[in-house]
C-alpha cells in the first residue's frame, strides 16, 4: 500500500484486497484513499481540514505542479457513498475507481460534511467534491462533469387515507407546512432556491425519516432510494408513509476551476470514459411506465404512422446500397470514435444532412424539451436518419432492433432510464416500428429518446 505522507513521500507495500480503503479504529470524521492505476491503496485517516492541498505540495519531489493527483471531498450518502465494515464503498465510488483507472489519474478521497466540502473547494483546499446537483452557485467556482447518477426526489409524509384531500397535495413555498431536509443536502439547497424559507434541517436521513414518522415534520424532501434504506434500517413499514414524486436530480462531480485550468484535458477524458463505467440503469417504476404509455407513447406512435415520416423513410431507403459486414464494422467503429470527441464521420455528416433527419429535427423541436433525440434505423440496423448525432451507427446489437421484426403495429419497446452521453440527458427510449401502410411490411424503426427529467416531472 502507499502511505501518503504530508511531505509527499510514500512507502509502498502490496494490497490485494481490491478497491477500498479502511478507516483506522476510532476515526469516523475523514478518510483518505489513494488510487493509482488499477490498484486502490490507502493512507492514514486524516481530518478533512488537515489534508494537504495540491498547492501546498508544489515543488516537492514526489508531487509537483505537473502531477495530476487530486483530492476529492465527499460525504456519506448511502447507497452512493457508504461505509461497510470500515470500508468506503458505494455506487459513485465504484464509478470513480473505474474512471480514474481508465484515464490513469491518482486521487484521494476525504470524508467531511457536505457544506465543508464545498467550502474547501471554493477556498482552494481541495480539488473537487461529489456527488452534487448542478447549480449556478457552484458553477461560479467549479466545473461539473457529466452526471454519475440520477436521484429521484420525493416528498415523504405520514400515511393518510386515500380519500383525504391531502393525498395529491404537495407543500408550496409560503404555506404553513413544516418542511424538512437533511442539513447541507442538495435537497435543502434546492428548497432554499425555490423559496421555502423555514426548512427544518436535520443531521441525517435516519433522523429525518424518524421526525416524519413521529409527526414533527409534515413533509420531507429526500432521495427515494436513500429514504427506503433509512426506513428499512429503522424498521418502519412502507404503509406508514405517503411518497409523492417531485423531480429528478442529476448528480455530478465538481472540480475546482483552478484544477481544470492546470489540467484542461482531464475533464474531457473523464467524461469520455464515464459511459463505460456506469452499469446501473434506473428501473422505471410502474407509475413512470404508465405515464410514458399514456402521455408520450401515443405521440410517438402517431408520428411513426404519419404519411410524411413514412414517405421520408421510403425515399431514404430507395436505392440504398448496404455495406458488407466488414464495411459496416469499420463505419461503426469510425462513427463511435469520432462521436466520443464530438465529431461527425463522413457517413454521419451525410445522414445528418438528409431530408429525413431534417424532418426528425422538426418533430423534436415541436415536442419541446421532453425529447432529447429521435432517430430511424432500417431492417439492417443501420441509422438512416437522426435529429442529432447518435453514439453509434449500427443498432443491430441493441435491444430495440427487435422492433424491425415486429408484425404487430401496436408493439412498442420502452427502456429503463440510463444516462446517454451523446445527449447529456437521462433517457428512456421509446421504439416503435415504421410500417408501410400499403403492404403492412416493416420499413424501419423509430426511436425517440425521452428526457425523463422533463417528461416525468409533476407539472408534465
Amino acid at each position: 500500500m502507499t502511505m501518503l505522507r504530508r511531505d509527499g513521500k510514500s512507502k509502498t507495500t502490496n494490497n490485494k484486497n481490491g478497491w477500498e480503503g479502511r478507516l483506522r479504529p476510532g476515526v469516523g470524521a475523514a478518510l483518505v484513499l489513494f488510487l493509482t492505476s488499477a490498484v486502490m491503496l490507502f493512507a492514514p485517516a486524516l481530518q478533512a481540514h488537515d489534508l494537504p492541498s495540491p498547492q501546498a505540495e508544489e515543488g516537492q519531489a514526489d508531487i509537483d505542479s505537473q502531477d495530476s493527483f487530486l483530492i476529492l471531498q465527499t460525504n456519506l450518502h448511502p447507497p452512493y457513498q457508504e461505509l461497510q465494515n470500515g470500508m468506503l464503498s458505494g455506487y459513485s465510488v465504484s464509478v470513480l475507481n473505474c474512471v480514474f483507472e481508465r484515464i490513469g489519474v491518482g486521487y484521494g478521497l476525504a470524508i467531511a460534511p457536505r457544506q465543508r466540502n464545498r467550502e474547501m473547494v471554493r477556498n482552494g483546499k481541495a480539488d473537487g467534491f461529489f456527488l452534487a446537483r448542478i447549480s449556478d452557485a457552484m458553477d461560479e467556482y467549479a466545473v461539473a462533469t457529466n452526471p454519475l447518477a440520477l436521484e429521484k426526489w420525493v416528498w415523504v409524509s405520514s400515511s393518510i387515507k386515500s380519500d383525504d384531500p391531502r393525498v395529491s397535495r404537495r407543500p408550496k413555498p409560503g404555506d404553513f407546512t413544516t418542511v424538512g431536509a437533511i442539513l447541507g443536502s442538495n435537497e435543502a439547497e434546492w428548497l432554499g432556491e425555490q423559496g421555502y424559507n423555514d426548512v427544518m434541517r436535520v443531521p441525517s436521513i435516519a433522523s429525518l425519516v424518524g421526525q416524519v414518522a413521529a409527526g414533527r415534520v409534515e413533509y420531507a424532501l429526500v432521495d427515494k432510494h436513500s429514504f427506503e434504506i433509512a426506513r428499512n434500517e429503522l424498521g418502519l413499514g412502507a404503509e406508514k408513509f405517503m411518497v409523492q414524486f417531485e423531480r429528478y436530480a442529476p448528480l455530478v462531480v465538481y472540480f475546482s476551476k483552478s484544477y481544470v485550468a492546470a489540467f484542461p484535458d482531464m475533464l474531457d477524458e473523464l467524461n469520455a470514459v464515464l459511459e463505460f463505467c456506469e452499469t446501473r440503469p434506473m428501473h422505471l417504476e410502474p407509475w413512470e411506465r404508465d405515464a410514458i404509455e399514456q402521455a408520450q407513447l401515443p405521440i410517438v406512435r402517431q408520428f411513426a404512422n404519419s404519411p410524411e415520416l413514412v414517405a421520408h423513410v421510403q425515399d431514404q431507403l430507395a436505392g440504398m446500397i448496404h455495406p458488407t459486414a466488414d464495411e459496416k464494422r469499420l463505419t461503426d467503429a469510425e462513427w463511435k470514435a469520432m462521436a466520443r470527441n464530438g465529431e461527425t464521420s463522413a457517413t454521419a455528416t451525410e445522414i445528418l444532412g438528409n431530408e429525413l433527419s431534417e424532418y426528425l429535427r422538426v418533430f423534436q423541436t415541436s415536442v419541446g424539451d421532453q425529447v432529447a433525440e429521435a432517430f430511424v434505423f432500417d431492417t439492417h440496423g443501420e441509422i438512416v436518419g437522426m435529429s442529432r448525432l447518435t453514439s453509434d451507427f449500427d443498432q443491430s446489437d441493441e435491444t430495440q432492433f427487435q422492433m424491425v421484426e415486429s408484425i404487430n403495429r401496436d408493439q412498442a419497446l420502452i427502456t429503463d432510464i440510463w444516462y446517454d452521453a451523446s445527449t447529456r440527458a437521462f433517457l428512456s427510449q421509446i421504439t416503435v416500428p415504421v410500417i408501410d401502410p400499403d403492404t403492412g411490411r416493416t420499413l424501419a424503426a423509430l426511436t425517440v429518446g425521452l428526457n425523463v427529467s422533463a417528461a416525468l416531472r409533476p407539472e408534465s
